[in-house]
């Protein structure tokens, strides 16, 4: 029975991608501030749990909903970085390090372009906060792991699930019928079911040779103005209100997220899924929610 070691599997994404393993016969062991079978402050743990182990998947961070003020943002750099180091470190003093290490990252690398969708082999200079941030998670990430390690960057769109992310509120926004374009309703969204991540982490760690980078996008990008009415769709809601840039930066204020993380585009896909003959679940919107709505 093989193992998989899980940081951040507290979280929606962890969660799931838990269940995943554990319904596919696979023992999986976790990584906590202060609870899990292992605790980032005490390094002999980590080694214990590291070793000899086949998969490490670090989904450690603070959460990106909140307000991009100086301290949040050291925080959310902080956090993903000084974990990833403490599994790198531990890893390099293990007796058999782990077969492959996944480590998240966010999709927000990438430059926003509306003609020309990102792949994996496109530059990583995208403009602001998170994209800063993914930079250095990724840059911690590089220089962290044994060379015995294979390493994989998963850079991770916006994830749709019914436990957790983002999905809850765009559905909520939709039956109160203010389900509508946001902002200039152009800027592109990059996306993924919560199943298909979770079967795309299982693909990757089944890979002799997996690529050293993958984007976690389903096929498909929409307009937010197209997938609100995609989602209005499915919810057989007619109407929706739309949302100006003005108001989305009062209401993320009062919600206390920051607005870049509505009306910034992000327009990627993955030119690496048929090497890891990996086909998605929900390529579309339409099978996507479709899925999520089902009671």
């Amino acid at each position: 029975m093989k193992t998989i070691v899980i940081a951040g599997a507290s979280g929606f994404i962890g969660q799931h991608v838990s269940d995943f393993f554990k319904s596919n016969g696979w023992t999986v062991l976790t990584i906590g501030r202060s609870s899990g079978d292992a605790t980032w402050n005490d390094q002999p743990s980590l080694i214990r749990v590291l070793n000899g182990v086949d998969t490490v998947l670090n989904l450690a961070g603070k959460s990106v909903n909140c307000r991009f003020t100086a301290d949040n943002v050291r925080e959310l750099i902080r956090s993903r970085v000084e974990t990833t180091r403490a599994l790198g470190d531990a890893m390099a003093l293990c007796k058999q390090p782990p077969r492959i290490w996944i480590n998240a990252s966010g999709a927000s690398i990438y430059r926003e372009n509306v003609v020309v969708s990102n792949t994996e082999e496109s530059t990583t200079d995208g403009e602001g906060t998170m994209a800063e941030v993914a930079r250095l998670w990724e840059h911690a990430f590089k220089a962290a792991a044994p060379a015995s390690t294979r390493q994989v960057s998963l850079r991770i769109t916006l994830v749709l699930g019914k436990g957790g992310g983002v999905y809850p509120i765009f559905r909520t926004l939709a039956k109160l019928r203010q389900g509508g374009a946001q902002g200039s309703g152009k800027q592109l969204m990059s996306w993924i079911h919560i199943g298909d991540l979770s079967r795309l982490i299982y693909a990757i760690v089944h890979q002799a040779d997996p690529p050293s980078v993958v984007n976690a996008a389903a096929p498909a990008t929409y307009s937010n103005y197209d997938f609100m009415r995609e989602l209005r769709s499915s919810l057989h809601i007619s109407l929706g209100i739309a949302a100006p840039e003005a108001l989305i930066k009062i209401g993320t204020a009062i919600v206390g997220v920051d607005s870049e993380l509505v009306l910034k585009g992000m327009n990627v896909i993955s030119s690496r899924t048929p090497q890891l003959s990996f086909e998605f679940e929900f390529p579309t919107l339409t099978k996507a929610f479709a899925d999520l709505n089902k009671k």
